[in-house]
């Protein structure tokens, strides 16, 4: 029974649908056809939205992964820190270390040229003072004169007989000669002063007054030049033989006071040796020597010694 009455509904309803269909397909055939696009527009029809998706289930190995993953990257970015500083702090290390080396090695040169300035300085004033001796030295040679003075010594039997003997006296000497080299001429022009002392006699064996003996030398000889050390000073020998004349002393043959002069007096040959110190200073020098002379004095009478010995020893300035 229900299967005819839907069949009824169902031929009714496309009954219906034709005559309604009928009048649309004349109305469509009467208007000219307009064109048609071919792009399809979905119809929609409301719907209720979707229910929204269901939470995923969480899943316990993910987050551990997911937990190793963090740990993982803040190690590897620890590391790459660590492995940052490192190369900084090697990279700081290498420029300290160049520093250092370059800072080294401008010391090294520094050094090496203050050692080498040093060593130039001195060659210099080394080469500075060799000059400075040979010249002094070459001052050494050629003519010079001088001026000295001291003391005269008495010797032998004039200074120690028991009448008419002499105490030491003074002496004035003018040096001058010419040195070749370590051999030199030397001469001399001096003067000798000894005094009398309380002891004189006249030739009758009685007291008298005490008279001072003058004595004047020229001499000359030759002198041998020694230098000192690496300076321009210089010991030195000389010995010759010179003409002296003895004056001054009494001349009492007959009980006479008088005196001879230099007018009157005889001259005597006498020779001489000694040594002395030549400081030079430039081209001048101070010199400090001293002789021993022996002269044969063959004087009148009132002096009665056949020989008279003495030393002067004088300090001068040569030039």
């Amino acid at each position: 029974m229900r299967v005819r009455i839907s069949s009824t509904c169902t031929i009714g309803l496309g009954i219906a649908l034709l005559l309604g269909a009928a009048p649309t397909a004349r109305a469509q055939q009467q208007e000219p056809r307009r064109p048609t696009s071919q792009q399809r527009i979905p119809i929609t029809k409301d719907r209720p939205a979707p229910p929204p998706p269901a939470a995923p289930r969480v899943n316990q190995d993910s987050i551990l992964a997911a937990e190793r993953a963090r740990q993982d990257s803040m190690a590897a970015a620890a590391e790459r820190t660590r492995v940052e500083d490192l190369a900084r702090q090697d990279q700081r290390h290498r420029e300290d270390s160049i520093t250092i080396a370059e800072r080294q090695r401008q010391d090294s040169i520094a050094a090496a040229d203050k050692t080498r300035q040093e060593s130039l300085a001195r060659e210099r004033e080394r080469d500075r003072a060799a000059e400075d001796l040979r010249a002094a030295r070459r001052h050494n040679t050629g003519p010079y004169m001088g001026i000295a003075g001291g003391s005269t010594m008495p010797m032998g039997d004039i200074k120690t007989s028991a009448n008419n003997s002499y105490n030491m006296g003074w002496n004035v000497t003018v040096p001058f000669g010419y040195d070749f080299g370590p051999i030199g001429l030397r001469f001399d022009l001096a003067m000798d002063n000894l005094l009398g002392k309380d002891n004189f006699l006249d030739q009758g064996a009685n007291p008298t007054t005490p008279r001072n003996v003058a004595i004047y030398s020229g001499s000359g000889g030759l002198k041998l030049n020694l230098p000192i050390f690496k300076t321009a000073s210089r010991f030195y020998l000389m010995g010759g033989a010179g003409a002296h004349r003895i004056t001054g002393y009494a001349t009492s043959a007959v009980g006479s006071d008088s005196a001879t002069t230099i007018v009157n007096a005889k001259t005597n040959v006498g020779w001489y040796g000694g040594a002395g110190l030549n400081f030079r200073f430039g081209r001048s020098a101070l010199f400090v020597e001293s002789r021993y002379i022996n002269i044969d004095a063959k004087a009148p009478v009132g002096f009665g010694y056949q020989k008279a010995n003495y030393i002067p020893i004088i300090l001068g300035f040569q030039f």
